[in-house]
């Protein structure tokens, strides 16, 4: 299948398009140019382009570990909110980190401007937050560079308050173990940075001590795989609204996984201290968080 009528077939899937898909793995060295020209074009408003295709492409370009990727990826990731949520859907929350860990080239600024853009969407900021943890853990960003960027980010993170790219900086600064930044932290909580919702500070120093204590251990609370991005039929089969063995006429016409994209989470916005929504009374972290 030529890469014509792979990106072609990618932006006409409603489920799964597992024979495209297959079909890109099995020339990758013919499809990486394309899928870049593809990329290339609509960034630079050239050239139309499916969001359906885009949100595969973004997925393989992750599985291939493909460096060359990576700057164009970061500005797609910088699109308004709006246009970016067309695209990616739940993945902006479930593997824009993953993808973007997988495809880095050893640069961080790509990552720390997504990250201080007021502009980009405040989920994309707090994930890429995550990845500079991922590379930090995997030994490819330096851990003190990774504490001096974040440090910095206390005064230049913009708005101040209600943006959840604080979320972010308070789950990298506990993940990361750096007991030096919890005044910074405090200081954040007290000026209105965080919102309570999300977060108290004794969970936070909960989750910073048992990173100290526990150097080599996922997080206490990991919020999502935090692994690289791996193969794009097996990761994506996972979500019920694209596995191809789920029948279509079992998604209700009013979801947006009719329409092939990921059905964005209902609890995107509920915060680990808020009442669980399924009505248990407990608090969601010690119910259907876990």
């Amino acid at each position: 299948m030529d890469p014509i009528r792979v990106i072609a077939e990618l932006s006409e899937a409603v489920r799964l398009p597992v024979a495209a898909i297959r079909a890109a793995q099995a020339d990758r060295e013919a499809m990486v140019p394309a899928f870049l020209r593809t990329l290339d074009d609509f960034l630079s408003l050239e050239g139309p382009a499916s969001p359906d295709a885009l949100f595969y492409i973004f997925h393989l370009l992750g599985e291939w570990r493909e460096k060359s990727a990576y700057w164009p990826l970061a500005v797609l990731l910088r699109l308004p909110p709006d246009v970016l949520d067309s695209i990616l859907g739940d993945s902006i929350t479930e593997t824009s980190h993953r993808v973007m860990a997988a495809v880095f080239d050893d640069d961080p600024k790509p990552l720390h401007e997504i990250i201080r853009d007021p502009e980009a969407d405040e989920y994309v900021r707090a994930k890429m937050l995550q990845t500079v943890v991922m590379l930090t853990w995997r030994g490819k960003l330096p851990r003190e560079a990774t504490a001096a960027f974040l440090r910095d980010c206390f005064s230049q993170l913009e708005p101040r308050e209600d943006c959840f790219v604080w979320s972010g900086w308070i789950d990298a600064v506990a993940w990361l173990g750096l007991t030096e930044l919890k005044p910074l932290v405090q200081q954040a909580f007290l000026r209105g940075s965080i919102d309570p919702e999300w977060l108290e500070f004794r969970d936070f120093e909960e989750d910073l001590q048992y990173s100290v204590d526990h150097p080599d251990a996922e997080p206490l609370h990991p919020d999502g795989e935090l692994t690289l991005f791996g193969e794009t039929v097996a990761e994506l089969s996972k979500w019920v609204d694209l596995n191809p063995q789920t029948p279509t006429n079992d998604t209700p016409e009013w979801e947006p996984g009719f329409l092939g994209m990921p059905v964005r989470d209902p609890l995107r916005n509920v915060g680990r201290n808020d009442p669980c929504p399924c009505g248990s009374g407990k608090k969601y972290k010690k119910c259907c968080l876990t």
